[in-house]
């Protein structure tokens, strides 16, 4: 590099435990395109002495071959690595820098100011602490300057940086500086920012950025380097009860079955009592187990892996919490929405909602409003186009653990995904649970709504049959080939006993177009598929065959609920004792005929 620590030189490990110790501050730089946020970054970095000497000379020349600055060095060249991003001039994706001074670590994204790319510079706020929001004097506040505000304060960014480029333009003008900020402030104290810290600056020559500017012998305040060097940092709320997403079951051999994550919120320890949700079981930590080793606690910011002292059923998506926590569970919720994509929101269509790891089918209703960029009103609307924000109800197809985005924005934010394409369309931020009734009620209440009865009544059918509709759910550990003979079997021995009976397995509802998803991720869509399949065979008087591998507790309330009021009868074959539960009017199944089945699947295992 073009300087180098003496620290360094003469005691390396002092200095890296000196800058393991320091605090990290994430920010981004965003506003309306061309106010020169790639510049600063990279001037930034210039001042700060972090750039090594070969890509200094590599930034000389490429400076001159571009020639955007002339004989000057074009510092945005530093951070607008794409091609098309240094043929227009403009920043396309999202860039992150990492850089330190002797006093704190930061992290910079680099996000786009053009209108067709906010999406990308939504992304970049979501990790972001800080928010450097550039204007460019010449022209003042910007409708995309008001977008970016309004979006890096619904994500909770409280920490704004009004940073005034291009004084250098304006002659380094006080009332075009004050004309600005004052115009700012109007706007941002509609939109509920309380506080922000204003800075003239020229990116390009260097005014204010690491020290105080002799051009603007008016302004009194500190350079940006020494801000963000200054400002304080969120503290975590040491407060806060438990909180863990599971990203993934942990099981390397059959003796270990672990759950990994990072906590969200509060901290843990071995013994500690905790709940996961949605399923609202309970257990003990047995352990917690991280890269190297075991530890006896843990704490937010941790990635570990978290043993229990009973085997429950937990999943990716699951989340693990303290007993005082406050984390609910619900399936529709008010948000707000900001919509990413040209295709404008269709009301009432299936989307993918992914939150946590979890994949799950979501409906969107009309919106309740959206926001007017300029004028801040609400105002009425049939759908969300591209960048608009707005507030809709979310109908989710299972109940998931959740806050809302300002007290967690882990367990209180989303991303929509276009079945279709498979593209992310959308971000979402939950504001409220709107009603606490299960997905399995909520289903039951809309289907009896616009369900249209026909003439022939389940007794009609049931006299016609000679025998009640029944459904037949297998489930257990065993193969695939297990599964699919004592499936026929079954449907073979009651269909020659006059039953009306159909057997449909699970992994035939797997869509052809969404190959790049998982069963898994399908899974929940998939069953409320197939239950609806089999409620209306049901509802013809018909006995009903399928299988689930591994049904959950959970899966089974759902599954009853749905289908009331005909019966279920849940048939696990690594046990294999319910047949003898499965009664018809004037019929029952025979007990030999059961044997004879078990022997057939033992034979073939």
């Amino acid at each position: 590099m073009s300087h180098q620590s003496q620290l360094i030189e003469q005691d390396i490990l002092a200095y890296l435990k000196a800058h393991q110790e320091k605090s990290l501050l994430r920010f981004i730089t965003c506003g309306s395109v061309d106010d020169g946020k790639s510049t600063l970054i990279g001037r930034l970095l210039y001042e700060s002495k972090l750039i090594y000497e070969d890509q200094l000379a590599s930034l000389e020349k490429d400076s001159k071959k571009v020639g955007t600055q002339g004989e000057q060095i074009d510092f945005a060249l530093l951070v607008d690595g794409l091609a098309a991003e240094r043929e227009q001039g403009i920043t396309i994706d999202v860039a992150y820098r990492y850089f330190s001074t002797d006093k704190r670590k930061f992290i910079v994204a680099d996000t786009p100011g053009h209108e067709q790319y906010t999406r990308n510079m939504a992304t970049g706020a979501s990790t972001a602490e800080l928010a450097i929001l550039m204007v460019d004097a010449r022209h003042g506040i910007a409708t995309q300057t008001k977008r970016h505000s309004m979006i890096v304060n619904l994500l909770g960014v409280k920490k704004i940086v009004l940073a005034i480029n291009k004084m250098d333009l304006v002659d380094y003008d006080q009332d075009t500086f004050h004309t600005i900020v004052k115009t700012y402030q109007a706007f941002a104290s509609n939109i509920g920012i309380k506080d922000f810290t204003a800075i003239p600056l020229s990116a390009l020559k260097g005014d204010n950025i690491t020290q105080s500017s002799i051009n603007m012998p008016w302004y009194m305040g500190i350079s940006l380097m020494e801000y963000l060097e200054t400002v304080p940092l969120d503290k975590t709320n040491k407060q806060q009860a438990f909180s863990m997403p599971v990203q993934w079951v942990n099981r390397p051999h059959l003796d270990f079955r672990g759950f990994a994550g990072q906590i969200t919120t509060g901290k843990i320890a071995v013994g500690d009592d905790i709940t996961v949700l949605p399923a609202n079981v309970s257990s003990k930590v047995k352990s917690i187990v991280t890269f190297e080793d075991t530890q006896a606690t843990a704490q937010t910011g941790q990635s570990v892996t978290v043993t229990l002292a009973d085997e429950i059923d937990a999943s990716r998506g699951d989340v693990f919490v303290g007993q005082d926590s406050t984390v609910d569970v619900a399936n529709s919720f008010k948000c707000t929405l900001l919509w990413m994509n040209e295709v404008a929101l269709v009301p009432q269509k299936s989307y993918w909602v992914k939150t946590r790891g979890k994949l799950l089918s979501a409906e969107f209703s009309v919106p309740n409003y959206k926001l007017n960029i300029n004028t801040q009103k609400q105002v009425t609307a049939d759908t969300l186009a591209l960048n608009e924000i707005g507030q809709c109800q979310c109908d989710l197809d299972q109940d998931i653990a959740y806050e809302v985005y300002t007290k967690n924005p882990h367990l209180g934010s989303f991303i929509i995904i276009d079945r279709a394409t498979n593209n992310t369309v959308g971000m979402g931020l939950i504001e409220q649970a709107i009603s606490k009734e299960s997905w399995a009620d909520r289903h039951v209440s809309q289907r009896e709504k616009y369900w249209s009865k026909g003439s022939i009544t389940q007794k009609n059918r049931v006299q016609a049959n000679n025998h009640h509709p029944i459904l037949i759910i297998v489930t257990g550990d065993v193969s695939r080939e297990h599964y699919s003979l004592f499936e026929k079997e079954l449907e073979k021995k009651l269909f020659e006993q006059n039953v009306q009976v159909y057997r449909y397995g699970f992994q035939y509802l797997r869509m052809i177009d969404q190959k790049k998803i998982s069963i898994e991720e399908l899974r929940q869509d998939m069953f409320k598929q197939l239950i609806e399949m089999g409620y209306a065979f049901l509802d013809a008087g018909m006995v009903f065959i399928t299988a689930v591998r591994g049904l959950s507790k959970k899966e089974a309330e759902q599954l009853k609920i749905v289908t009331k009021p005909f019966e279920t009868v849940i048939i696990n074959l690594e046990t294999a004792t319910e047949f003898s539960d499965i009664v018809y009017t004037k019929k029952k199944v025979d007990k030999t005929l059961i044997d004879t089945i078990k022997t057939n699947i033992k034979k073939n295992k």
